[in-house]
């Protein structure tokens, strides 16, 4: 799993791509939740464009973070899901849950009204 970053605006994208699973998961997690310290004025963007698999810690990783942000009045937005990694989100019915774009452009635009 690779974790690109890219800064827009009040945003910062992480730009996820490979397999999203028990293996990687911790090291995921560790590396979002020192982003969100270090940018602390700042809303998450997720781009799973090129996410090939996502696993239940995968998405254990995406409650803990919306949580964690939600607490701190920020927001966790998706985009991007191929239609596999959205149809596990179906499945365990979270897409009420988040806020799912089908581009980072549109995630982008969200978030400017925050």
């Amino acid at each position: 799993m690779d974790l690109n970053l890219k800064k827009s605006g009040n945003a910062v994208i992480i730009y996820l791509a490979g397999r999203l699973d028990v293996h990687l998961s911790a090291d995921i997690e560790k590396e979002i939740n020192k982003l969100i310290n270090t940018e602390p004025d700042s809303h998450f963007v997720l781009n799973l464009k090129d996410v090939e698999y996502m696993s239940s810690s995968g998405l254990r990783i995406f409650v803990s973070t919306m949580r964690i942000l939600k607490e701190k009045k920020r927001k966790l937005v998706l985009c991007n899901m191929n239609s596999a990694v959205k149809k596990i989100f179906e499945v365990v019915e979270l897409t009420d849950m988040f806020d799912i774009f089908n581009s980072e452009a549109e995630a982008l635009e969200f978030l400017k009204n925050f």
